[in-house]
């Protein structure tokens, strides 16, 4: 008995996982089935990789439009590949199987993804109590609406979580060189760039060269890769990613839409206001890394830069609040540790879940418009702002004592 306990003990992770694989097959297949995935994000991801696999280049219009037209979508919003080029070397593994069943396959993994991600963060926090609650977070995070969407539309979302998931790992383990070129994984959707320019000045704050040197030698190794793919592929990049900002601007979850609608539609003054208020918050992230630096470890940090790195960027969808997982973790088992009870992190959870399927509702319903108002995605924004708020009370309030460890008992 006392050698059953022991395993139960130490493989929880694993059991709760396995318990989880069929709720995850159903909601993918359900998925598969509802979804028509040859017109949304998802063709993007896996043609990317098809065409590798073919000869062909997802930087060339013509290959990447015609190939299009083959399998019959009507949805072309780019003349190319809109991601960097390396990209399509991972999304390659999904190319070679149809498309129905990559989508199905890929829904999978990313759920995994997730819950891998969630499942260890849950092991920064000892004690049993963590291992039961645990699950009512993934439970959580399956009705969550910005999840939802993301595994609707077959986004690669849950691939940059489990990168910076990773960069953390590394931190935690105490090898600073590998979490600074896991983080530049976060470049391959360059608005994420936000995120690691944060967490960069918390290793430039506390003299992380190693870190840093990860960062440099990452970022160089991602544009070795694609120029061995193109030559010319970053060249091709900027041009398409030109296009990007003028077709999601007033749609997304993002201060530059709503600075958009407080300036009546005026871009000057919108993109005025929208870098006086990303200055004022960046300044304000420094600072507090800087004042608190001594007592904050790294999921302390990569939370607090996770939940202001999302509401940075000019253009992001709702379903890239799925990296807002790491906060949401920290501010779950902190509260437990903290106060004691499981009413406070289950009402977070409660309240975040209803404010991203409200945020889900409006997107779904509302289709893009050109009238001057708060519309479509722009309402997940209050998801991300709530993140924010309880992260960093909880991030850079007083220090404690405990935060002096890399684990908090629960």
């Amino acid at each position: 008995m006392h050698k059953i306990k022991l395993i139960l003990i130490r493989f929880w992770a694993l059991g709760v996982l396995l318990a989880f694989l069929p709720v995850y097959y159903v909601i993918s297949v359900n998925n598969e089935r509802m979804v028509d995935y040859v017109n949304n994000g998802f063709l993007t991801f896996w043609l990317s990789g098809r065409l590798l696999w073919q000869g062909l280049n997802p930087y060339s219009t013509t290959d990447w439009v015609s190939s299009h037209h083959i399998y019959h979508a009507t949805w072309i919003p780019n003349s190319i590949f809109p991601y960097p080029l390396p990209l399509s070397l991972i999304t390659a593994p999904l190319g070679l199987f149809p498309i129905d069943k990559a989508y199905i396959l890929w829904d999978m993994v990313s759920q995994v993804l997730i819950a891998l991600c969630i499942l260890w963060l849950a092991r920064r926090w000892d004690g049993l109590n963590r291992q039961l609650y645990v699950v009512f977070v993934l439970v959580a995070t399956v009705l969550n609406g910005n999840v939802f969407l993301g595994l609707k539309t077959g986004t690669f979302i849950a691939l940059f979580l489990f990168f910076l998931t990773l960069s953390l790992y590394f931190m935690h383990t105490r090898r600073p060189l590998l979490a600074g070129i896991a983080l530049t994984g976060l470049a391959l959707k360059p608005p994420l760039l936000m995120i690691v320019a944060l967490i960069g000045l918390w290793f430039l704050f506390r003299r992380d060269w190693k870190a840093i040197a990860g960062l440099v030698a990452g970022g160089l190794g991602w544009l070795v890769i694609g120029f061995m793919q193109d030559p010319a592929w970053v060249q091709k990049f900027l041009r398409v990613s030109e296009s990007l900002l003028d077709k999601r601007l007033g749609n997304q979850p993002t201060i530059l839409s709503y600075t958009r609608l407080v300036c009546t539609g005026r871009l000057d003054c919108a993109f005025s206001l929208y870098g006086l208020i990303i200055l004022i918050l960046v300044a304000l992230f420094a600072w507090l890394v800087w004042k608190r630096r001594a007592t904050l470890s790294p999921l302390m940090v990569f939370s607090a830069a996770a939940a202001l790195g999302v509401l940075l960027p000019p253009y992001l969808w709702s379903y890239d609040y799925t990296l807002l997982l790491i906060p949401v973790c920290y501010i779950v088992f902190d509260l437990i540790f903290q106060y004691g009870t499981y009413l406070y992190p289950t009402l977070f959870l409660l309240l975040l879940d209803a404010l991203s399927i409200v945020g889900l509702i409006f997107f779904s319903t509302n289709p893009a418009s050109e009238t001057l108002t708060i519309q479509r995605d722009m309402w997940s924004i209050w998801v991300a702002v709530l993140v924010l708020a309880v992260t960093w009370w909880l991030v850079f309030r007083a220090p404690h004592a405990e935060y002096v460890s890399e684990k908090h008992v629960v």
